[in-house]
């Protein structure tokens, strides 16, 4: 099965009217009103296909036929069923399946066929990404409770590994693409599905794996089929020539069976000057999409704290402003302030200093640039001109450290348009960031935030990086 964009599969439903006779395929020559002929769909896609999401001529499945729980009771086991690339199923000879003269049967169904599944369990190979829709493994198991007289079995396939997509763009500093190449370091190769259950199992052999790059004009995209699976911490390595980019994904990140992921990735080379923050946003195909954000990737350097963005709801969750303070590079001790920085990763709007002394833009050597809110000192910044026309149920996350452990996170007061908001609990040990979010904020078309610290409660010195303002559209 080729898919020509983000592997969305698009799978027409039968047509099998003829005259006014219901079932008329079953009278045909080399047919029998016993044998089984199935139809197929994708969970979440829409019945018109869309250009270029098809199933090609000869795509094969594998069809179980079965009674009882599980594959306990098989009648008919690891049938090759094939389409003509209309998504309609039909098999020959010894793998032609027919309804048992009595009782209902069951159908389990996989993606791609393969020969031997011994124990019931499909084996699972990610490591060569050149043609996904080898990997790209789904499943079936709605048909249930079918005799002779249900008419054609209708199979609902679902996505059960996970798909990463990447929209990746020249930023400061970089002027072509070409021959970009992007690795997985380290990442899980293989895995088995249970066709029993539709369950992955833990993914093994992990190795570095060549995601799929399709170059274009102003952007490549990059695509991987993954295991799904905890990839805290794990290294994805952008290569430009002799120039390589690393972006270290979020302690916290897990990808889950059947959805997808889509970052708008940004590779640069310079430290100063603006740099570029595309805002991600969820492409609806036929797997379940979540949008992973947007990330500015320096070359030689990792940027390791972008969360996932929440999955959309009735709307469309979007990130309105985001702010990672940009790139200080190690063993510069300057210390900006926020109405003369140039390094913000935001654009479009204007930062000021809420105290004409303290508080400042610094890196440390453990820690990347981020802002400094001292102790015993009342003071902070604010941002204006954040545009947020036409969102609502707006939340504003933000990490924060402080220079002694288990510091209490409400010192940190944040002020949206005036009305005052702060987080609760408490920071984790001595200068590690943890993420902390506001809900309820008022929506406005024009946002004015301020966050600050006063000298009575700020005892330690606070840290704030990536600071993100969502809402949904």
């Amino acid at each position: 099965m080729k898919t020509k964009q983000f592997l969305s599969v698009a799978l027409a439903a039968i047509a099998l009217a003829s005259s006014c006779k219901k079932d008329d395929y079953r009278n045909q020559p080399g047919s029998n009103g016993s044998e089984v002929k199935f139809s197929s769909s994708i969970v979440g896609q829409p019945a018109t296909k869309a250009s270029g999401t098809q199933w090609d001529a000869n795509d094969e499945i594998g069809v179980f036929m079965k009674q009882g729980t599980g594959l306990s009771n098989v009648l008919s086991a690891n049938k090759k069923y094939v389409t003509s690339g209309n998504g309609n199923f039909a098999a020959t000879g010894d793998d032609v399946i027919n309804y048992p003269k009595s009782g209902a049967v069951d159908f389990i169904a996989y993606y791609p066929y393969a020969a031997a599944v011994a124990d019931n369990a499909l084996s699972i190979d990610v490591s060569n990404q050149a043609d996904l829709a080898k990997i790209d493994v789904m499943y079936s198991d709605n048909a249930k409770n079918l005799t002779q007289e249900s008419g054609v079995a209708k199979l609902e396939f679902a996505h059960k590994l996970a798909k990463i997509d990447l929209n990746v763009t020249a930023g400061t500093g970089v002027t072509s693409l070409t021959g970009l190449t992007t690795v997985f370091n380290a990442v899980n190769t293989t895995s088995t599905l249970d066709l029993a259950t539709g369950t992955v199992a833990e993914g093994a052999k992990a190795a570095n794996v060549s995601a799929k790059v399709t170059a274009a004009t102003s952007a490549h995209t990059v695509e991987a089929i993954l295991i799904p699976g905890a990839y805290a911490n794990k290294e994805v390595v952008f290569t430009i020539g002799t120039n390589t980019f690393t972006w270290t994904l979020p302690a916290e990140t897990t990808y889950e069976s059947g959805k997808k992921y889509s970052y708008n990735i940004s590779l640069r080379e310079t430290v100063t000057g603006p740099q570029v923050v595309v805002t991600g946003e969820a492409t609806i195909t036929d797997w379940i999409a979540v949008s992973g954000g947007s990330v500015n990737v320096i070359k030689d350097k990792t940027n390791p704290t972008i969360k996932p963005e929440p999955e959309p709801g009735n709307g469309k969750v979007e990130t309105i402003y985001l702010e990672t303070f940009g790139d200080i590079k190690k063993g510069d001790g300057t210390k900006y302030r926020f109405n003369t920085y140039t390094g913000f990763s935001a654009q479009g709007v204007k930062y000021a200093d809420l105290d004409p002394k303290d508080g400042d833009i610094r890196r440390t050597n453990m820690i990347e640039a981020h802002a400094w809110l001292p102790a015993n000192k009342t003071t902070g910044f604010v941002v204006r001109g954040i545009k947020a026309a036409g969102y609502k149920d707006l939340q504003l996350s933000f990490d924060a450290a402080s220079n002694a452990g288990k510091q209490p996170v409400n010192v940190i007061e944040i002020k949206v348009n005036g009305i005052t908001h702060r987080a609760s609990g408490e920071l984790g040990d001595q200068n590690k960031f943890s993420n902390h979010k506001i809900s309820g904020i008022a929506a406005a078309d024009d946002i004015v935030l301020e966050i600050s610290a006063s000298s009575t409660l700020n005892k330690r010195g606070y840290r704030i990086d990536n600071i993100k303002l969502e809402g949904t559209k």
